[in-house]
């Protein structure tokens, strides 16, 4: 085993990490609870994708 640095390690590389879902958009983390028969559900109908696209999908409903 040489005593000399490794030239190529460490540091943050470039393009790492997850993408953007939409350009320009940040995500940011939801927490909800369910119970675990909604949450096999909630997998089986898309996870968090059919989430986000419910939420695309509905209507604003208007402000009381």
């Amino acid at each position: 085993m040489s005593n000399e640095p490794a030239k190529s390690r460490g540091g943050a590389g470039r393009g790492q990490g997850r993408k953007s879902l939409k350009p320009g958009e940040v995500t940011v983390p939801v927490v909800i609870r369910m119970a675990e028969s909604q949450k096999d559900k909630l997998k089986d109908l898309g996870g968090p994708q059919w989430v986000r696209d419910k939420i695309d999908e509905a209507p604003i409903p208007e402000k009381k």
